[in-house]
């Protein structure tokens, strides 16, 4: 059988190059005898011009070529460690040494390279296999699947509250950790249904697929689907979880690009734009607020407190990489396979397995001296605790390379269903950026709509054909 193969989205050597130059630069820049705003400042600007001359350059062969989760990886990955550092941060000079600052800065473009790097090693194959081909799902299938996904995704939510749509919204604007939908430490369960959550990351892309594809669709479904998307994002922010409302944004993104029948810098630009300000505004808040929870922010003040400040953060967490470079291994011993047996390990409910790993035995909390809070380090601190600089350049070098296989295969998908598998990719790198853990969870969405398509295409309304995929 053959397949129709679109074009193949793939960097420019060239801006890759331009990349590795800028690394060079922002490594070159590193001054012990500056502050540490100031040298994460000399960092930030330099990578960042690097990171914006790669994305023209890769632009060059036409704007579908930057429809790719590599690109949305190491822009997330410069969001999540330097953007902040473009502007002044003068409490962050309190929390490390310059020392300290500057290995943080060292393995952090470590691993903005290997991604850079990795994703131009394509021995993968991404030809299409048995257990992905999707066959020729019509389009019809995919306000069904988005129905389903919501039911699926919100089911919890709805039982928690004995389906009392206002104690949602209530709960909405409360602190997130006091949800009524909220799992224990190690779960019950309860857990098992909780889980269900992750269907509402299928939400996003097919928000975008569906809307650039609403001629296939009545005016009352497209209302349903925007109503749906809508408290899909407020849900996001709410929760306080910046990357997650990230995240969401990214494969409402992937699945609106990558179904753009013309695209132009005007229906490229303006949704960037729009959802590229949501997040600056975004970004700024739900640190303010996801411990108080919204209502108390608007309340007391805080909301103007938070508007007035002239400076914009993230979330620190070159201050958690900086820290974990200077414990490891004078401090403590690497960690070695045990990070990643933990997180591969985290989608099973402990209902189902109660002898499951409670957590690493060494915790990023206890080594960055944090109390009472959860600390994020990107994967790139996980790595670094595993084994390394090492750990670090391979972890990176192998995402570039997934992400490069993942964005290959879009040109075997010709169906909206196909695309939705693939823009959920987006979804998984953004979140991974965060966290090595997140890969581990945000992929089972991936594997569930494989498995649907393919074992039960009933659950979808389509009827099954064993002729429907290939046989080799």
């Amino acid at each position: 059988m053959r397949y129709f193969k679109k074009p193949v989205a793939q960097p420019a050597q060239a801006g890759t190059g331009i990349i590795i130059a800028g690394l060079c630069v922002a490594y070159t820049n590193i001054n012990t005898n500056l502050t540490p705003s100031e040298m994460a400042s000399q960092v930030a600007i330099p990578t960042g011009v690097a990171l914006a001359l790669s994305v023209w350059f890769d632009s060059r062969k036409g704007l579908q070529n930057l429809f790719r989760v590599d690109i949305v990886c190491l822009i997330s990955l410069y969001y999540l460690t330097l953007v902040e550092f473009l502007f002044p941060q003068d409490h962050f000079d309190a929390l490390l040494t310059s020392e300290q600052t500057a290995q943080g800065l060292y393995v952090t473009l470590m691993g903005i390279g290997g991604i850079a790097l990795g994703r131009h090693i394509n021995f993968l194959k991404p030809e299409p296999k048995l257990w992905s081909y999707l066959g020729n799902l019509p389009d019809k299938v995919l306000f069904r699947l988005f129905i389903i996904s919501a039911l699926l995704g919100y089911l919890y939510m709805l039982m928690s509250v004995d389906f009392n749509v206002f104690k949602i919204y209530d709960a909405w604007l409360g602190p997130r950790f006091a949800v009524p939908w909220g799992r224990g430490r190690l779960g019950d369960w309860r857990a098992l249904l909780s889980e269900l959550k992750l269907f509402a990351y299928v939400i996003p892309p097919l928000a975008g697929i569906i809307w650039n594809r609403r001629q296939s669709f009545r005016s009352w479904q497209i209302v349903l689907v925007m109503v749906i998307f809508a408290i899909t994002l407020f849900d996001g922010f709410a929760g306080g979880t910046r990357n997650v409302l990230g995240s969401y944004f990214a494969a409402f993104l992937g699945g609106y690009f990558l179904t753009l029948k013309r695209p132009n810098l005007f229906n490229l630009a303006i949704p960037t734009a729009i959802l590229g300000y949501a997040m600056m505004f975004a970004t700024r808040h739900m640190l303010g607020f996801r411990n108080m929870g919204i209502r108390r922010y608007l309340e007391t003040g805080a909301y103007a407190v938070e508007q007035a400040k002239e400076s914009f953060a993230v979330d620190y967490n070159l201050n958690a990489i900086s820290i974990i470079v200077d414990a490891f291994p004078q401090k403590f011993d690497f960690l070695g396979f045990e990070l990643l047996y933990v997180f591969a390990t985290k989608p099973i409910p402990r209902a189902l397995w109660p002898g499951k790993p409670e957590g690493l035995s060494i915790s990023i909390e206890e080594v960055t001296g944090a109390a009472g809070w959860t600390v994020s380090t990107t994967y790139i601190g996980e790595a670094y605790m595993t084994g390394g600089v090492i750990a670090v350049i391979l972890m990176s070098i192998s995402i570039g390379m997934l992400a490069s296989w993942w964005t290959r295969t879009a040109a075997f998908y010709n169906t909206g269903y196909g695309v939705v598998i693939n823009a959920l990719g987006f979804f998984t790198g953004a979140l991974s950026m965060r966290s090595i853990a997140f890969f581990t969870t945000s992929i089972l969405p991936i594997l569930a709509l494989i498995f649907f398509a393919k074992v039960m295409p009933f659950f979808l309304g389509i009827k099954g054909s064993r002729h429907q995929y290939p046989s080799g």
